[in-house]
């Protein structure tokens, strides 16, 4: 049974509220405990599908090209298919994102073993991570002079989950601007040093479930440097200079012409993002997708941008909408720190002390526009 929630009418009663929250039973996890699924809806019709499973973006609907919804984000149409999930789909991720090789680091001066995934890798948190737990939630109502509103999702995460220490509460706030904003705010506190670095996986391919791949989507990355990765996917622990190499989006790129120049299946790299002023989030990339007219501008408070072109993904996995997700059938624009920064001096560090706030915000801001004619000859 879906129940709505009305937005805010304030002094007016009669008035169609800016926004509608929707929510019913989507599965039931371990113990028949209920998974729920919410839909907030902006004026617009712009609509976001989130889970309780993971904090999961499980769809996206955006206006394209002459006013149609479309549904920029790939996922599941069944709560069992996020179960046996392995590639993340929509999830928050953490505590730590990315690969973390060795996976007994130093925190606080202390050897800490994070539980490893594979081979002394501990990746996105380990087994059994954020993307794994059934979150709290509780709508964000409030007036619409800034037509804002949202969900909070909530997951208190305890002491040695995973190797980490330290209880962690983790708050994320997913709002819709009636600007056809998405925003998500992390934050998050520790009772013990901890590391953290938390990104939502979301994959995006801006054509919707029509389109095969993301070849013809054009990349934006506002980045000078990235860091380099050895041939297990570990970073280097180098920051490089873009210039001259396939990592080089200062300029919109078409993702097909530049993938197969990489050494590896595809992109799964991090670029390093400069910070704005007073801590304000600034613009990191730009994704377009010329079939479907839609722009996606990702700006956001971290320093590092995970570009990931789903390069394990395969033809078994079927969407919600009967789409096929192979390999490059979506983009992850993941804003984090830099990967394996627990064992690289020089990147970012990702220590959370207690008494210290974790809190980085995102914003993807869609927009739409008809692709360039080429010149006429």
């Amino acid at each position: 049974m879906d129940i709505n929630i009305m937005g805010c009418l304030c002094c007016n009663p009669n008035r169609q509220p800016p926004f509608q929250l929707k929510t019913r039973i989507f599965g039931h996890a371990a113990f028949s405990q209920p998974v729920q699924l919410y839909q907030l809806t902006n004026k617009h019709g712009m609509e976001l599908s989130v889970i309780s499973f993971g904090a999961r973006i499980i769809g996206l609907k955006v206006p394209g090209l002459n006013g149609q919804m479309v549904d920029v984000v790939r996922g599941f149409k069944k709560f069992e298919d996020y179960q046996t999930d392995e590639f993340y789909f929509g999830a928050i991720v953490g505590r730590v994102a990315g690969r973390i090789h060795p996976s007994t680091v130093k925190i606080a001066g202390k050897a800490v073993h994070l539980v490893p995934n594979t081979q002394n890798v501990h990746h996105n948190g380990g087994k059994n991570g954020f993307d794994t737990a059934i979150w709290t939630v509780q709508p964000i109502e409030e007036d619409d002079r800034n037509g804002v509103s949202g969900i909070k999702f909530r997951y208190v995460s305890p002491d040695g989950s995973e190797g980490y220490p330290g209880e962690l509460v983790t708050e994320v706030e997913y709002r819709l601007t009636n600007r056809n904003e998405l925003k998500i705010r992390i934050t998050a506190v520790t009772e013990a040093t901890t590391l953290l670095s938390i990104p939502c996986h979301a994959y995006f391919n801006l054509g919707g479930p029509k389109e095969a791949n993301i070849y013809d989507h054009r990349l934006t990355v506002n980045a000078e440097e990235f860091t380099p990765l050895d041939g297990d996917m570990i970073p280097t622990g180098e920051i490089t200079p873009v210039e001259g190499t396939p990592y080089d989006f200062r300029r919109a790129g078409r993702i097909g012409d530049v993938i197969g120049r990489l050494p590896t299946e595809g992109y799964d790299h991090n670029w390093c993002i400069a910070s704005g002023p007073g801590g304000e989030p600034v613009s990191a990339a730009h994704l377009y997708c010329p079939s479907s007219g839609i722009g996606m501008e990702v700006l956001t408070t971290q320093p590092g941008l995970t570009v990931y072109t789903g390069n394990f993904l395969s033809k078994s996995l079927i969407g919600a909408n009967g789409e096929v997700m192979d390999k490059h059938s979506a983009v992850c624009l993941e804003t984090q720190n830099y990967p394996n920064a627990p064992n690289v001096e020089r990147f970012p560090s990702a220590v959370l002390t207690p008494g210290q706030t974790y809190d980085h915000t995102t914003l993807f801001r869609f927009s739409v526009r008809r692709p360039q004619k080429p010149p006429v000859q």
